[in-house]
């Protein structure tokens, strides 16, 4: 079993990085996770029978097991607290990692992968994940040159993300595998084949990264590769011949070269290119720098946890729980309509959802792990290992982990921690604990392919109801729903497509049945307001509902400008004027720049012919928005009414 358990290992590193399905809701994040969780239960599993068999301990003892068993005690205590337990447990929706059953999956995969850290098992697999990295870069590299312009919406020529969905994600997980491609250079003789193979695949790890664009990440990629090269250089000097000396040299050199050669954050900053007219008429956009939008979200972040200082108020509840906390001056920024469903920012982010208890012991674990790799590990590969795991807790610095980072976040420490030395029964068990086992094993597949199934379900009811297939949509969230019974996005999907179908009461049943599952969702109650809004135009007496779940919201987010300008539509269309001019006004005065706002000001003082007032909100309209000509032309109208 043990080659079996080795090649999972194998697979484990080799694919997550690579997979992405166009089937599931979310390309990249959702199927790598659900692809770890399989090939964690079917880990578990040879384990166990090895264990059954009497050939391996089940669990040994560690140098990191207290951190880890601290931290994960802390993340307990937090999901037991949280606002959304279900969200706590399984992650946020669209991502899945960070929750609790993610965390427990890497201290499994963490644990078991201890027993079998053999010499020769650890080398082969630092090669197979170099190989799975050199087929990322590729395609990275062809990326930058075009291969796939026509299917992402982004611009993926200037950034590329590869097969991670996202250029910090990519260059995260690039400044990983780039320590450990080094040390093959020299680690291998001058001249073979692993040399060569180290130095192909550095260089295309390191024009990859540049191709990202990203500051976080060519910050950690400088300071791993220079890291591992100083300790190297330091720990080796007396033994250090020349021709290593040439490679740090040539490494150095090489790496300098491309990083002035290739347009990238680093050249721009020391050399600073020429304002061109096109760049010029781009800067008119007001595309708000994201490092000033990170120090908002940062200080909402700080707020929360000053709000729950103690467990947070739940792993990965940030996406609801941000808007409790955060700043109106989000609303000036040029994302100031996303969503976030992290801190950007992996330490404040455990500050805000899991509390001072959750930082703490998160600390506690990475100061462990780098005290381990530095003074208890006589393994050649800690210096690499350090590297890397130094370049993760930089590019968490400025965002967040995901599927790819965590699994190398836990797991590296296990390549070079040894087992504590313990006396250990290895009789074979009673084989009565097989059923069990196949049993409970079984059941763990079939459901995480359910979980799976029933997100492919529900992105293609998504797909159904944009093209106007009420009945194959309302079919795919029924099976979905019938997979996943407790998740609140499904049943809010099956509102709003009953509500286009005419269906009122399952409407109206299926939106109950989100929000109780997530009443802290502001997404559930703006699509709540949309599905009384649809049933309201057969059966008015509903409107008023749709205006009741937007006021909920608002109360949620009450730093949210969009919620109080469609609360200020609704009640303009409900006729209540007073309410609509108070929820437009406090809009704008939450968000400055909101021309939908002063020109929806405008039409109603026009229309109440407060002509001094609606010129006011309509020059403020333009002074935003000179292209609006229905704005100008109501100017035109108030200056002849005025004449008259």
């Amino acid at each position: 079993m043990t080659s079996v358990i080795e090649f999972l290992y194998y697979l484990l590193f080799f694919l997550t990085p690579l997979l992405f399905s166009s089937y599931t809701s979310e390309l990249f994040e959702v199927p790598k996770m659900y692809l770890v969780y399989s090939l964690t239960i079917l880990i578990i599993f040879f384990h166990f029978l090895n264990w059954l068999q009497g050939k391996t301990t089940l669990f040994s003892r560690n140098k990191l097991q207290l951190p880890l068993l601290l931290f994960f005690l802390s993340q307990l205590l937090s999901t037991f607290f949280s606002v959304n337990i279900h969200t706590s447990i399984f992650g946020y929706y669209s991502r899945l990692n960070g929750g609790l059953l993610s965390l427990f999956t890497y201290l499994c995969l963490f644990f078991i992968l201890l027993q079998y850290n053999r010499p020769k098992f650890i080398d082969k697999l630092i090669k197979i994940f170099l190989i799975s990295g050199i087929l990322v870069s590729i395609y990275a590299i062809l990326e930058h040159f075009g291969i796939d312009k026509n299917i992402w919406v982004q611009d993926v020529q200037s950034r590329v993300f590869s097969t991670l969905g996202q250029p910090n994600w990519l260059a995260a997980y690039l400044c990983i595998l780039l320590p450990f491609a080094i040390d093959q250079i020299f680690k291998s003789k001058p001249k073979s084949f692993y040399f060569f193979a180290g130095i192909f695949s550095s260089l295309l790890f390191y024009l990859a990264l540049l191709f990202t664009k990203s500051k976080s990440g060519l910050a950690a990629g400088a300071i791993s590769i220079a890291t591992y090269l100083i300790i190297y250089t330091f720990k080796n000097h007396q033994s250090f011949k020349k021709h290593n000396y040439a490679k740090v040299a040539i490494i150095a050199t090489i790496l300098i070269i491309l990083s002035f050669s290739i347009d990238n954050p680093i050249k721009d900053y020391l050399f600073p290119p020429k304002i061109s007219p096109s760049t010029a008429q781009n800067s008119t956009l007001n595309i708000t720098p994201s490092g000033d939008i990170r120090k908002i979200v940062w200080q909402g972040s700080f707020e929360l946890w000053k709000r729950f200082p103690v467990l947070g108020t739940g792993p990965e509840t940030f996406a609801y729980t941000y808007y409790w906390t955060r700043p109106a001056s989000h609303n000036l920024t040029s994302e100031w309509d996303f969503l976030y469903n992290k801190a950007h920012n992996e330490y404040l982010n455990y500050l805000a959802t899991t509390g001072t208890l959750g930082f703490l012991t998160y600390i506690f674990f990475i100061f462990s792990v780098i005290y381990f790799l530095i003074k208890s590990s006589d393994s050649s590969l800690k210096i690499p290992t350090l590297a890397a795991f130094l370049s993760i807790l930089i590019t968490n610095s400025a965002g967040f982990s995901v599927v790819i980072t965590s699994l190398f976040f836990f797991l590296l420490p296990a390549l070079v921690s040894p087992k504590l030395p313990a006396e250990a029964d290895l009789k074979p068990k009673n084989k009565i604990c097989l059923l069990p086992l196949i049993a409970v094993s079984l059941f763990l597949l079939i459901k995480n392919i359910s979980f799976l199934l029933a997100d492919v379900a529900y992105n293609q009811s998504l797909v159904s109801s944009d093209r106007q297939q009420y009945s194959d949509a309302q079919n795919y969230i029924n099976f979905a729903i019938h997979l996943n019974s407790q998740e609140a996005n499904y049943y809010s999907q099956a509102s709003l497509v009953a509500a286009k179908s005419d269906q009122v009461q399952n409407a109206i049943s299926y939106s109950n049945q989100a929000l109780s599952l997530s009443p802290a969702d502001t997404n559930l109650w703006k699509e709540r307001a949309q599905v009384f809004s649809l049933i309201s135009l057969k059966n008015p007496q509903y409107f008023a509902y749709a205006i009741d779940a937007l006021e909920k919201c608002s109360r949620l987010a009450p730093t949210d400008a969009k919620v109080f300008y469609l609360l200020g539509e609704f009640y303009e269309a409900a006729s209540q004027k007073d309410l609509a001019i108070k929820n437009y006004q406090h809009a704008l005065d939450l968000k400055s720049n909101y021309d939908y706002a002063s020109f929806a000001l405008g039409k109603i003082y026009f229309t109440d012919k407060n002509y001094a007032e609606a010129k006011k909100d309509f020059e403020i309209t333009l002074q935003i928005a000179p292209t609006n000509t229905d704005a100008q032309n109501y100017l035109d109208k108030i200056g002849k009414l005025l004449i008259k």
